[in-house]
């Protein structure tokens, strides 16, 4: 009996690395190609950062200040 619990444990834990290591980078976007910063996706960047689109790569870069310059 221990020993079939035993090979269950490992057997999770052995198949749980494999799952782990095929979502390290799953759809993060960290590698994602883009032409414009609409193609990526807006989940992968923290709050306080904004979706780039730099060198062909989406990124996390500082959102840039937006000013209207004809206020209504």
């Amino acid at each position: 009996m221990t020993e079939i619990l035993k090979f269950v444990c490992i057997m999770i834990i052995f198949l749980s690395s494999f799952i782990v290591s095929q979502n390290i980078d799953g759809n993060t976007g960290g590698n994602r190609k883009c032409f414009r910063d609409s193609d990526c996706p807006k989940f992968m960047c923290p709050s306080y950062l904004a979706v780039k689109c730099i060198g062909r790569l989406c990124r996390c870069g500082r959102p840039e200040l937006q000013v209207e310059l004809n206020p209504k």
